[in-house]
């Protein structure tokens, strides 16, 4: 593989996007399955915002696969599409919360979990990857004797 060409920068970031992508695709992939092949629906709480609940799920998960392609294509897009994802799966959460938020009597803890997990398994992987998204150089001229790995 050409040192021009990785879009991460070690095995670490390609295994950890890897595994990233892959557990969110598992996951939005097992409710599509439920929704298209056996019927279930959204629980009744949640019935306001059916719609934009199944337009999420079938968009994200279509861009999940995309990017998932697109890190073994070594392809920039990969970034385009998962950050995409991302954010759709933001206001997926946020669809979740405001629907439960009409509910719970605790609001600050409610609100202080919310944020946490969402940081954790949203959020703070985004901002690793990205960290890990290797930056080539202006120039060929600039990498002469340099070699990272």
């Amino acid at each position: 593989m050409l040192h021009d060409e990785r879009i991460l920068k070690n095995k670490f970031a390609y295994f950890f996007t890897i595994i990233f992508i892959l557990g969110w695709m598992i996951f939005y992939a097992y409710h599509a399955f439920n929704i298209l092949l056996r019927g279930y629906r959204i629980e009744e709480a949640y019935s306001a915002f059916e719609v934009p609940v199944y337009i999420l799920y079938f968009t994200i998960l279509p861009l999940l696969i995309i990017a998932f392609v697109c890190i073994f294509k070594e392809s920039r897009n990969m970034f385009k599409y998962l950050y995409i994802s991302l954010l759709l799966m933001t206001f997926y959460n946020a669809i979740f919360f405001y629907s439960r938020y009409q509910k719970n009597p605790d609001l600050g803890l409610y609100i202080r979990s919310f944020l946490f997990v969402s940081i954790l398994f949203v959020v703070g992987p985004a901002i690793l990857i990205n960290y890990f998204k290797h930056q080539s150089a202006k120039s060929e001229i600039d990498n002469i004797g340099r070699q990272n790995d």
